[in-house]
């Protein structure tokens, strides 16, 4: 029971480290929704994954290189889709706010990563069926009751985007898109969890071991977002801005959430995958939850929340204590 424990006061603190990734979004100098997109690809989608790669022992090295090309690329493939899924919430995330966006995007995110491999019956049917699915149906309510209570994002981006500033109509569906895609990372690792299993019994550790999925993900999702970022930044004939306004402020910015976009998913790799680990899915789903109440204790220090009435408030605390509620009871085997 310790071990269980143990595992879930680590995917609580992945989501929590991994909700802060947005945080210093709100205090770039004079960049563009582009140069930030790249700026965090290079940091916590290439720079600390390559340096938690260059950090592992060589037998990791060894047995991984016995994982079937096939699954490398597999992963490779969900990463470039995760890609996708983060600039879509990146672009909703200046447009709706930060605690709209986590509730709305990731929730859905959570209910799509606990349920398809079930449905494509990459894991085990969950040992307690009936509190699994309490679980879930109270995340999903307390997520539409957040989602509601926090409609109308703010009036204006947090920053210049290179698709323009699209209607609430427009960003919600696309949250609901990134919210889909994004699962992707959930469902690569619910793929290559017998990859990872097998790297434990040789003797790898829980630190190192997920890195056979998580690495390939990271550089799938690097090519999508430094690929796309450019791409922006050429056709709005700013890419100079990444070396020529405020270069220490933002590049230290990006570094930050380059920390929380690494930090967060190799705590949630060990959480999911030490001894007392829940099943991938679950897993994926606590993490996921948390990282929802994350968001939104932040939306609320950073005053997104400011001038909600009292009845607002108390739904938000009480749909944020439901997500919490959720969480564990899908801990719960």
């Amino acid at each position: 029971m310790s071990e269980q424990f143990g595992c879930l006061l680590l995917l609580a603190a992945a989501g929590f480290v991994q909700a802060a990734f947005a945080l210093p979004i709100k205090y770039f100098r004079s960049w563009r929704w582009e140069q930030m997109w790249i700026a965090q690809a290079v940091t916590s989608n290439l720079l600390f994954p390559l340096l938690w790669a260059w950090l592992l022992p060589a037998r990791f090295w060894s047995l991984a290189a016995t994982v079937p090309a096939s699954h490398w690329l597999a992963f490779y493939g969900l990463g470039l889709l995760w890609g996708i899924g983060g600039a879509a919430y990146g672009l909703t995330l200046t447009r709706l706010g930060l605690s709209f966006a986590y509730s709305f995007v990731f929730g859905t995110t959570t209910l799509t990563g606990a349920l398809l491999p079930l449905l494509l019956k990459l894991v085990d049917a969950p040992g307690r069926p009936q509190l699994f699915a309490v679980g879930l149906c109270l995340c999903l309510a307390a997520i539409v009751a957040v989602s509601v209570l926090r409609r109308g994002g703010p009036d204006e981006s947090s920053m210049p985007m290179p698709i323009g500033c699209p209607s609430y109509g427009w960003a919600v569906l696309l949250a609901l898109a990134a919210g889909i895609i994004s699962a992707s990372y959930g469902l690569a690792f619910s793929i290559g969890f017998p990859d990872i299993g097998r790297l434990m019994q040789a003797g790898i550790s829980a630190v190192s071991a997920p890195l056979v999925v998580a690495l390939p993900v990271y550089l799938g999702s690097a090519t999508v977002g430094i690929a796309l970022g450019v791409i922006c930044a050429i056709r709005s004939r700013t890419l100079r801005l990444l070396v020529s306004a405020h270069p220490a402020r933002n590049w230290s910015l990006a570094l930050a959430m380059g920390i929380c976009g690494t930090g967060g998913v190799f705590l949630y790799s060990v959480g999911g995958s030490a001894t007392g680990h829940a099943a991938p899915n679950v897993s994926f789903g606590i993490f996921m939850t948390l990282f929802v109440v994350a968001g939104n204790a932040m939306g609320w220090f950073t005053g997104e929340l400011r001038g909600r009435s009292p009845a607002v408030g108390s739904g938000l605390a009480i749909s944020i204590g439901g997500l919490v509620w959720a969480a564990w009871l899908l801990n719960l085997r």
